[in-house]
């Protein structure tokens, strides 16, 4: 998807000489993530038949409507992550950013009755301003990613006891609980949060597999070198991407709110969601070395981890060990994925 900013030239000798090699690479690529996506999503309904068989309360209406509402504030944070990883970076600090756009907003409308259309302006102008900081001192310092997003992610987190002074909100206007847990029509069901999720699921993969700034995020994962002399705006693209996973960020911190009607100081750094947005991402077939990633991936990932954690509590499986199996399954992804790169 990326290589046809660089070279569509290349050929191989062989059976299917004459083909350029990017065209095949691009085929082989799109294949494997079909499969990838085919297979989580065999292996998320095996799992609810499966469990659902010995406990009839994790097949019930309720139970699956809370996994589904459930992996929509992960997913959209996952989907920023995939922009992110596939330029070869990580972003560690989505989770005060949900935390903090959350409770910024949270105390707004619980004090000041804070109108939801003010709500989604304020989402994203954190979500703007934070990821934009993150993308700038990755691309224009130089400063590793990892590194960056590991030390705003502490200041992050300072700024939400800073500003809610160890407060809380636990409660928020009615248009709020409709955004988070209403369904479209009494003719469409659909929950709304879900409805979002489609849109921001659409947009993320249009952008990341038929624009320039999608092939330049793809091929900066690849070669950075080679994508800077191809002529690929390197630094912007990098921003742009830290950029949108601050705004995806914000906007899961909103859902979050409008989902539950509470935000703590722990909001999203808590749950570890910083390490469950890497993990499904990289499950759903994104490579953490760069180049290659999966939007709808990162979805079936971080629908097949809600399933997963909702059977835990349903085989009494104590919460210690989720943590750890969160552990395995990033070990696990990543594995699967550096063969792949080897092969």
């Amino acid at each position: 998807m990326n290589a046809p900013l660089l070279s569509q030239s290349v050929t191989q000798p062989g059976a299917l000489q004459g083909v350029p090699v990017v065209q095949r690479s691009r085929v082989a690529a799109s294949a494997g993530r079909d499969v990838r996506s085919i297979a989580l999503a065999a292996v998320t309904i095996a799992t609810v038949l499966l469990v659902g068989a010995f406990n009839h309360g994790f097949m019930s209406l309720q139970n699956l409507h809370f996994m589904l509402l459930n992996c929509v504030v992960l997913s959209l944070l996952a989907l920023g992550q995939t922009l992110v990883i596939a330029t070869r970076g990580i972003d560690l600090s989505v989770a005060p950013v949900l935390g903090l756009t959350a409770m910024v907003t949270g105390l707004m409308a619980q004090g000041g009755g804070l109108p939801l259309a003010g709500a989604f302006g304020i989402a994203l102008a954190i979500g703007l301003v934070l990821g934009t900081i993150n993308g700038l001192l990755v691309a224009k310092l130089a400063i590793p990613p990892i590194i960056t997003t590991l030390g705003t992610y502490s200041l992050y987190s300072g700024l939400i006891f800073l500003y809610s002074n160890g407060t809380q909100v636990d409660s928020v206007p009615h248009a709020y609980a409709t955004l988070g847990n209403g369904v479209v029509s009494d003719v469409l069901p659909l929950p709304i949060p879900v409805l979002v999720l489609a849109v921001v699921l659409l947009l993320v993969w249009f952008v990341l597999g038929h624009t320039r700034f999608g092939r330049a995020i793809l091929a900066i994962g690849n070669n950075q070198a080679a994508a800077y002399n191809a002529g690929i705006p390197v630094t912007a693209t990098q921003v742009g991407a830290y950029t949108a996973s601050g705004v995806l960020a914000a906007l899961a911190g909103l859902m979050f709110l409008s989902y539950t009607g509470s935000a703590t100081v722990t909001t999203g750094t808590g749950d570890h969601m910083e390490l469950q947005s890497i993990a499904v991402a990289l499950i759903g077939g994104t490579a953490i070395a760069g180049g290659r990633g999966n939007a709808l991936g990162a979805v079936l990932g971080a629908l097949f981890l809600s399933v997963i954690l909702t059977a835990l509590v349903f085989v009494h499986v104590p919460p210690i060990w989720y943590s750890a199996g969160e552990g395995l399954m990033i070990l696990v992804a990543v594995t699967a994925g550096a063969k792949r790169v080897a092969r």
